[in-house]
């Protein structure tokens, strides 16, 4: 699937459609109150549904969000970033401990050299610190690209890096990534606007620029005409490529949680999945709105104070009038129309305090962050920082965590299905690359860690209970302390358990023999015979 002839508009159609989608997400993600502004205000960049859908209304429905409200007085906007804490939690509930890559028994011939350089590729921090970039990019966006790359000069292994969708046009063959061109704006002059296009597809990667404008993609030039692009041009073959040598394709694309529900029925976007945020954005802007009503609050709430002219200092025609509120005496003014005056007479000065709604906002705002949390498919237990929970059984917390638990099962099935074939081509490009003797046979496998929520005093505690009871064997005892210990991990504790336990409790038995001494250790016959006259019973 050789680069497509892009011309015109760029991105092309329907990808321009999935751009506005990521447009949106993007603002809530990164928390930008502007862009926000500027998408949900009436005639804003937020793409408009199909009028019949609509008759009247479209107008009024993008007015109703609380951002896209015209500022008509000096006021105090809020942004909380509940939506940036989504994409965070997803990738921590990932990655918040490293996954592990082996090979089964048999998957290899050399399963040791494939195995060591697997670790190399994949085990690393570097490597952690991408996926957990490419987790949060998908939470929010609706899926992730990760890109294969290398490079001799800079490093000894090949490199893996993420691209966000809206950097990327992918083609699909009956809904699995087929080949994908990732693109970049890498400089903008008084000719125009340059992009760097790389197309990878299998056996091989296509590399070119062109320079165009903002809305359009325009001509293609040689990669040598920006220094952005100038490495690559001494690199490619004649077709503009660069053979990777080996028959996988050197990306992969995991998406976020599938169907997605407002592409659906569109092709070529039905294959994306959806954004963690979509169907939530209502909820954001109620919670800012209620949070900024809170704000609001406290300044309304500042003491005001009500002065009546009479006591005002004039300083002149045209400079105003003062009161200061440090002075002791005031000279003596008439009560007349002039003062403040309520039921109770007539005052000079009048104070004003309102009260701020406290328990009213921190309930609605409660209320409104719960419901976004089960609408992304997230528990609040994930979420919640009071101190008052911390004391609660196991189960408890099980309960509390149940519905990131099935949210994180269902996205590693995504990762383990998109990037075990990954990995196994990047394990073959990096034995083209940088030279090696093993050969692969099977994909690797992508372990990813039990989830443990328990507490460590009560983990230990139940496990010495049941040791007590002799209800548990030191081996079960080892993999309920330890859930994401390998086999040989666990055989080893094991073993070194009970070589302790042979060392603390010695065989004070040896090879005594009662037969050999009619008195035991504590002086008591060894053997008691019964008298002849006992009787028989």
């Amino acid at each position: 699937m050789p680069l497509p002839e892009f011309a015109g508009a760029f991105p092309p159609k329907p990808w321009d459609t999935a751009q506005d989608g990521y447009l949106i997400h993007s603002a809530w993600w990164e928390g930008n109150t502007e862009a926000l502004q500027e998408i949900y205000k009436p005639g804003g960049t937020i793409p408009h549904p199909h009028p019949a859908q609509f008759r009247g209304g479209i107008v009024g429905r993008l007015a109703r969000f609380w951002w896209g409200r015209p500022v008509l007085q000096e006021t105090v906007r809020l942004h909380i970033p509940a939506p940036s804490d989504l994409a965070t939690t997803s990738a921590d509930l990932l990655f918040g401990q490293p996954p592990s890559w082996l090979f089964s028994d048999g998957d290899t011939s050399d399963n040791t050299a494939a195995q060591e350089r697997l670790n190399d590729l994949l085990d690393g921090a570097d490597v952690l610190a991408t996926f957990l970039e490419a987790a949060e990019i998908q939470a929010a966006l609706g899926g992730v690209f990760l890109r294969a790359w290398w490079d001799q000069d800079a490093g000894d292994k090949v490199m893996v890096s993420a691209v966000a969708p809206d950097a990327a046009i992918p083609q699909w063959r009956y809904g699995q990534l087929a080949a994908v061109t990732f693109w970049s704006i890498v400089a903008k002059d008084q000719r125009g606007t340059w992009r760097h296009l790389e197309h990878h597809e299998p056996g091989r990667i296509e590399h070119a620029l062109f320079c165009g404008d903002d809305a359009d993609i325009g001509r293609r030039m040689p990669l040598a005409e920006m220094d952005a692009t100038a490495w690559a041009a001494d690199l490619v073959d004649a077709e503009s490529s660069i053979p990777t040598g080996v028959d996988g394709l050197t990306a992969c694309y995991i998406p976020n949680v599938r169907p997605a529900r407002r592409w659906r029925n569109v092709p070529n976007l039905s294959p994306l999945g959806r954004s963690d945020f979509e169907g939530v954005e209502q909820l954001f802007d109620a919670l800012d709105e209620a949070w900024s009503s809170w704000m609001r609050d406290l300044d309304l709430a500042k003491g005001r104070l009500f002065v009546s002219q009479e006591l005002l200092e004039d300083h002149g025609p045209g400079a105003g009038a003062t009161f200061d509120k440090e002075r002791e005496i005031f000279t003596a003014v008439p009560a007349d129309g002039g003062a403040l005056n309520d039921e109770k007479g007539v005052r000079l000065v009048q104070a004003e305090q309102f009260l701020i709604r406290v328990e009213e906002h921190a309930a609605t705002c409660e209320k409104l962050l719960k419901q976004i949390l089960r609408a992304a498919g997230y528990s609040a237990g994930d979420f919640d920082e009071d101190a008052q929970t911390a004391a609660i059984t196991a189960t408890e917390v099980s309960a509390r965590k149940d519905r990131s638990a099935r949210t994180r099962a269902r996205k590693i099935l995504y990762w383990q299905g998109s990037v075990q074939p990954f990995a196994r081509t990047m394990l073959e490009l990096d034995r083209v690359v940088y030279g090696g003797s093993y050969t692969i046979n099977a994909d690797p496998e992508m372990k990813f860690p039990v989830r443990v929520d328990q507490d460590l005093l009560s983990l230990s505690q139940s496990i010495a209970n049941f040791r007590t009871a002799q209800a548990m064997s030191i081996e079960t005892a080892v993999r309920e302390a330890h859930p994401n210990w390998s086999n040989d991990e666990i055989d080893e504790e094991v073993q070194r358990i009970k070589d302790e336990v042979e060392v603390m409790v010695s065989d004070h038995t040896g090879d005594f023999d009662p037969a050999d001494d009619e008195q035991d250790p504590f002086g008591a016959p060894a053997t008691t015979k019964k008298p002849d006259d006992a009787a028989e019973v």
